[in-house]
């Protein structure tokens, strides 16, 4: 079975901003329950439905990022910023997928390129902008960043 090969129990690489390290926690903890809903006796209708959970918080995730580095004008951003569109154009394309087919099989495939994808992003993008981000008073709850977000007029 594909899903032997997948290991979640890796800790996922830690970066100077905690927020960042919290969210990126709550992602791979949302995964991790997806793939027991895909490993267990889970109708497809649950498994949509916390594939959305995972979309949402996926899209939330990326864009505080992108609003913190163009907030401060972190010189990198249009990349980090092009890794996100990439990376949710193709989680949304695998759950248009899901939505269609319901096979298991490539959704936990996805999930173990997602899983490699999540490490590398954080080992190297996230690791600089929050290396960078943390010389300035970020706050380090993701309920005070959404809220800045709502507030900006840029």
């Amino acid at each position: 079975m594909a899903s032997a090969t997948l290991d979640f129990s890796v800790n996922l690489p830690q970066v100077g901003l905690e927020f960042m390290n919290s969210v990126h926690g709550e992602e791979l903890s949302l995964v991790n329950q997806l793939l027991a809903q895909l490993n267990g006796d889970n109708n497809d209708a649950a498994i949509s439905a916390h594939l959305n959970v995972w979309v949402a918080h996926t899209q939330a995730h990326f864009e505080r990022e992108n609003f913190l580095m163009q907030e401060y004008h972190f010189f990198a951003y249009p990349m980090h910023a092009a890794e996100h569109v990439q990376a949710l154009q193709e989680l949304k394309s695998v759950q248009s997928a899901w939505d269609q087919a319901a096979n298991r099989e490539t959704l936990r495939a996805y999930i173990q390129t997602w899983r490699q994808w999540l490490q590398q992003h954080i080992s190297t993008m996230d690791f600089i902008t929050a290396q960078f981000l943390s010389q300035f008073p970020i706050p380090n709850e993701v309920t005070r960043i959404d809220e800045l977000r709502r507030h900006d007029t840029h």
